[in-house]
């Protein structure tokens, strides 16, 4: 029986990538929103440059692969922060990566006086079944803030300290969303924003 282990994963912030491999990293941010815009929004190259500069934008390697990227900003006032943007590359989507991207987002949070982190997400889309499984609530819904009539969701979950994490990541297995569940799954979502 093969045994499996978990991948080497290396989560960095931009700002602290060698320079030789900023710009390979800001074309792989740039094509994310190109190559899948309709999962994660469309935002002109400038959004990302300056988040870059602001060291708000961690990427993860896998291998020395570049498999994601989470774009965050926070809001000390309402002590929030913000996951703006994540985006892991289709034939890389794991649990285990985003679950990664996010548990490094609760550690940079904590420290710099964040205890909630938010996001909105498409109600259509297989990504509210990973927030779920990641502790997520459902906080309620708006209409998109762009062209369309879609609905996006509000999810949110306070962030742990980190002596009392509230998940263990190495205990989660690798698994990628099974295409038979999001349907089922993603009426449940839809009802319960209907109750509304």
């Amino acid at each position: 029986m093969a045994s499996t282990s978990i991948p080497p994963l290396r989560l960095t912030l931009t700002k602290d990538l060698p320079p030789n491999e900023i710009p390979s990293t800001l074309r792989f941010l740039y094509a994310a929103c190109r190559l899948d815009g309709t999962c994660i929004g469309w935002l002109p190259f400038q959004a990302y440059d300056v988040r870059h500069a602001q060291g708000k934008i961690l990427v993860l390697h896998n291998n020395d692969d570049l498999v994601g990227f989470v774009m965050f900003s926070g809001n000390l006032f309402f002590c929030e922060m913000r996951c703006l943007q994540i985006w892991i590359r289709k034939d890389a989507r794991l649990l285990l990566h985003g679950r990664a991207l996010i548990d490094e987002l609760d550690r940079l949070s904590w420290p710099a006086g964040y205890r909630t982190l938010r996001l909105w997400c498409a109600i259509d889309l297989a990504a509210n079944i990973f927030w779920t499984a990641l502790g997520f609530r459902y906080r309620g819904w708006r209409y998109s803030p762009g062209k369309t009539d879609r609905r996006h969701v509000l999810w949110m979950r306070k962030i742990s300290p980190p002596s009392r994490p509230l998940f263990q990541s190495q205990t989660w297995p690798q698994l990628a969303l099974h295409p038979a569940t999001l349907s089922s799954n993603r009426n449940q979502i839809a009802a319960a924003a209907d109750k509304e």
